[in-house]
């Protein structure tokens, strides 16, 4: 069963492509070898698969014999060079303000991560998650995201953010002089269930020092539409899973239901989804499960609560139903997200 892909924009690519090119590599034939037309990428608008941008990361990585090349990139890009997203975060009133338009807005730049926020007491947790499965090597991505983000936080509020810790999914690399140099005086984990970034939360009320109502709201109002547009279901099965995440509120929503919504009978949906290969429980199985791990990971409710919300009649069938997804109960999927002090380097 084909799974819905991730994009993100074409912009995006640009960047890593334009850093290349400054370095003197074959830019159009690295994408050839990423399956990429470059003429295609001169579309503002354009969206890119991101097992395209993963090739792209893996053959510059094997023409530069730069195993730290992500982090370098995301060193020379210009935060503002994010587009609409930048702009938004630009004119927020507050550092806070601002982390909380990048995590709404993030699918804009890239679908595969999910940016959060949460304010743990007198902490402040960025978290960057990869959420797609197509996505199998995310370390060059989510690299890149890290600096560019250090250094997007600076540039709004005009001075050093303090960064307690910089986290890192994947193993202590051999060589992590570049992390130092890069992100000191902070401590850096490795292995940790997720990258992102520690902060002091004293700073989130710091004003952004580019920051303008009047052009906030006309770059979010254009933001909304781009995100809406991007949104839009493109075959039957987005259009069940759009239908599927509005109505789990509480109960389990039935085909009957989902059907009466798109307009069409019971009998023409099964056949338009058996015709792109997936069923209606594949469907909500998958919606649910997207469901219950964003719930674990902001860590607001509790495995009771999630189940409820996801229309399961007792605790214990969500429990039983998330071990078949993920080979975890809740309990224990959510005990592996608090990482270890050992991790720290």
């Amino acid at each position: 069963m084909p799974e819905e892909t991730h994009t993100l924009s074409a912009p995006a690519v640009n960047l890593l492509l334009h850093v290349l090119r400054q370095q003197g590599q074959d830019t159009e034939a690295l994408c050839r070898q990423a399956g990429l037309e470059p003429a295609k990428l001169q579309d503002v608008n354009g969206r890119v698969p991101v097992e395209n941008m993963q090739a792209l990361w893996l053959a510059a990585i094997a023409a530069t014999q730069d195993p730290d090349l992500a982090l370098h990139v995301g060193e020379a890009v210009n935060p503002t060079s994010a587009g609409i997203i930048a702009y938004v975060m630009m004119n927020a009133a507050t550092l806070h303000e601002s982390l909380l338009k990048l995590c709404q807005y993030q699918d804009i730049v890239c679908e595969a991560i999910r940016t959060s926020l949460e304010v743990l007491g007198p902490e402040a947790h960025v978290k960057l998650q990869v959420i797609s499965s197509f996505l199998q090597n995310p370390r060059h991505a989510l690299d890149c995201e890290l600096v560019i983000y250090k250094n997007a936080f600076e540039a709004l509020v005009g001075q050093q953010v303090p960064l307690q810790q910089v986290l890192f999914v994947y193993p202590r690399p051999d060589n992590i002089a570049a992390h130092e140099r890069l992100f000191a005086p902070a401590t850096l984990v490795f292995g940790a269930p997720h990258s992102g970034f520690v902060l002091d939360a004293a700073c989130l009320p710091w004003p952004v020092v580019t920051a303008n109502q009047e052009l906030n709201l006309m770059f979010e109002k254009y933001a909304q539409e781009y995100l809406q547009k991007l949104k839009e279901p493109k075959n039957v099965r987005e259009w069940v899973q759009r239908e599927i995440t509005q109505l789990l509120k509480g109960e389990e929503p039935g085909i009957n239901t989902v059907a009466r919504n798109m307009a069409m009978s019971v009998r023409s949906l099964q056949s338009k989804l058996k015709e792109e290969g997936v069923t209606y429980q594949t469907l909500l199985d998958e919606v649910r499960k997207e469901i219950a791990l964003k719930h674990l990971h902001d860590n607001q409710n509790t495995i009771s609560d999630i189940a409820y919300l996801l229309g399961f009649a007792e605790p214990s069938v969500f429990s039983r139903s998330f071990k078949k997804w993920t080979g975890l109960a809740p309990a224990q999927y959510r005990q592996r997200l608090a990482w270890p002090a050992t991790f720290a380097e």
